[in-house]
């Protein structure tokens, strides 16, 4: 009795805590969004059970405040008529409070009429209202006939509509949104008044900043000419060139003060980087280990604005040494070549490659999200084949490679996390010239979907594909054929294991496991759910996965070999340098060879259904 009394005395000088936060009566904004604009929040399951509340101690004047601020929440949005008041109610014991938002929306005020003024000459209105732009957004603004009035809005659709004048060469124009409210009837009549204004043309760039390369290269990097005249968007594509040139690392374009005439004069505002700077970097990852990169560059050789640089790079799969010098400006500022010659040492699970050769890269930035590629590579290779039981002469094979490739890359989402559609084709063309031992055609294509299910968890899918055509006698090396399976593909199996594969036998004949051949066709597909969970601990997350794939000797053989499944789960860890990932894939259909089974004779363990791996950054 006596301890009951106790519990009791101690519930009853608890300071009263929010221990649900409940809405009644909003039909068209969900808990959830209404839960996001309030002070008073509650505390989660995990918080709950582990007694961590301390920070969801009840004020009543926060709660007064959430009131009012449901109420403005509403009214922006054309609820002019909304009520809401709430109430505390008590929980089985009386230190745990729920808080109750009662909301009566109401009708809200709907646009009766909608029209669009432009205040100009005639000839500008009809220039104007002829275009698809204008079209666009007469289509696309907030207040049509019809809709909710909410008054937010107003800053987008004048917003809108300042952008459309802008990008018909209007430096200064004016936009308002006006509007007559009827509230008995809830009815709003809404008017989009424009003023052009005078139409301006660029005049002179002026620039800020203490800079190395000469002044005219640094203005024909914005494509900004006398005389041209003026657009918004020009403008801001101007200063994304300039920001995107490896020569500076900060850069603005302003219009300045000035009379507001037919004369635009704009303000280009540059940090250079260093002239010449060194750069480390290291990594680690279930395949590679550890690896680690250097480089040196030098910036703006001979005032000229081009770029030399020398790197190295290695880990226990790949050692690379390069040089290369780049032009950032061919045609204009969208466009860049490269020139590399590199040598390079891989030891891959079935052959080891000694290479060195050079590169030829023409890129051309179509616009923000594509960018497209052309480049032409010689190299040199001397392949070593690692099956111990493979007679010569196939144990050591030199041959060159002459390549043309064409290559593209789209970006849906401009976001450092990808959003949207990710699409990676590319073409290769060997022997085209003479200079290659083995005549060939690759194609590959690599298409990727990021979606928001919802603020924390998102959903990624990949496909990615590549077919060889290759009609001569002689088989091709490894170095050209095509794998898959590993860290970044599918999971369960390790680097380049799966797909077909032969024995390896050590040198007193004994079975010694199985070494992947690749193939001229290759699949494979990945279906990953990642979930970060923020507001429990800070830059973790899971992930479950489902991956498959098969290689294929041709395209004719695809029937032969069936897509093998890999599934699992991973932890995330969102560092300094990336996201740290571990993943753990289980074989789902594994054949004889990925269980390291030999003539009816098991040769392997409990690991050889499962896949570890661990790296930085995501798997797609």
């Amino acid at each position: 009795m006596l301890n009951t009394e106790m519990v009791l005395a101690q519930d009853s000088e608890r300071e009263p805590v929010v221990w649900d936060v409940t809405f009644e009566g909003n039909e068209n904004y969900s808990n959830m969004v209404l839960s996001e604009i309030i002070a008073t929040s509650k505390p989660s399951l995990l918080q709950k059970t582990f007694g961590r509340t301390d920070d969801f101690i009840l004020n009543e004047m926060d709660v007064r405040r959430d009131r009012i601020r449901i109420v403005r929440y509403y009214e922006r949005r054309g609820y002019q008529n909304v009520e809401v008041d709430y109430e505390i109610v008590d929980r089985r014991k009386e230190w745990k409070k729920e808080v109750v938002f009662k909301i009566r929306e109401g009708e809200p005020i709907r646009i009766r009429s909608s029209e669009i003024v432009i205040e100009a000459e005639q000839e500008i209105i009809d220039e104007i209202r002829s275009s698809r732009e204008f079209e666009r957004t007469a289509e696309q603004h907030d207040f049509q006939e019809g809709s909710r009035f909410q008054t937010l809005r107003k800053a987008d659709a004048e917003g809108r509509f300042l952008n459309l004048l802008e990008e018909f060469g209007f430096a200064w124009p004016e936009v308002e949104v006006l509007s007559e409210v009827d509230s008995l009837s809830n009815r709003a009549d809404v008017t989009i008044r424009a003023i052009p204004n005078s139409r301006a043309y660029f005049s002179d760039i002026k620039i800020e900043g203490d800079i190395s390369v000469p002044e005219r290269i640094l203005i024909r990097e914005t494509e900004i000419k006398e005389g041209e005249r003026y657009s918004r968007s020009k403008l801001q594509s101007a200063q994304r060139q300039v920001f995107n040139h490896h020569l500076f690392r900060f850069a603005t374009i302003t219009v300045p003060d000035q009379p507001q005439d037919s004369t635009l004069n704009v303000v280009l505002r540059v940090r250079e980087n260093p002239k010449r700077s060194v750069q480390a970097m290291i990594g680690f990852g279930r395949e590679e280990l550890l690896r680690g990169q250097l480089s040196w560059q030098n910036r703006n050789i001979s005032g000229t604005g081009h770029r030399f640089g020398v790197s190295g790079r290695g880990s226990f799969i790949e050692q690379r040494l390069s040089t290369d010098y780049l032009i950032p400006y061919v045609f204009n500022s969208r466009s860049s070549y490269v020139v590399t010659a590199f040598g390079q040492h891989r030891l891959e699970p079935s052959f080891e490659l000694f290479q060195s050769g050079f590169n030829n890269s023409l890129i051309y930035q179509l616009d923000r999200v594509k960018t497209a590629s052309a480049s032409y590579e010689f190299s040199i290779n001397e392949e070593i084949s690692r099956n111990a039981d493979a007679a010569l002469p196939d144990t050591v094979l030199n041959y060159n490679v002459s390549s043309l490739s064409l290559s593209g890359y789209y970006s849906q989402g401009l976001s450092r996390e990808p959003r949207g559609w990710v699409i990676q084709p590319f073409i290769e063309f060997s022997g085209t010239f003479g200079e290659s031992s083995f005549t060939f055609q690759k194609a590959l294509l690599d298409v990727r979907r990021y979606t928001n299910l919802t603020n924390s968890l998102t959903i990624a899918t990949r496909v990615n594909s590549g077919v060889i055509f290759y009609d001569q006698d002689k088989s091709l090396p490894s170095n050209i054929r095509l794998f898959t399976g590993g860290t970044n593909s599918v999971r369960g199996w390790n680097r380049q294991e799966l797909g077909p594969s032969r024995a390896r036998f050590d040198e007193s004949g004994d079975f010694d496991g199985y070494v992947p051949v690749g193939g001229r066709t290759m699949l494979t597909f990945n279906l990953e759910l990642r979930q970060q969970l923020t507001g429990f601990i800070n830059n973790l997350g899971l992930a479950a996965f489902l991956d498959g794939g098969q290689v294929w000797d041709n395209v004719n053989s695809v029937e032969e070999r069936p897509i093998q499944f890999g599934a699992g789960g991973g932890i995330r860890y969102q560092s300094p340098i990336g996201p740290v990932r571990v993943d753990v894939g289980y074989k789902l259909n594994p054949t004889d060879e990925d269980l390291n089974i030999y003539e009816g004779q098991d040769y392997g363990n409990a690991w050889s259904r499962i896949g570890i791996h661990f790296s930085i950054g995501q798997a797609f």
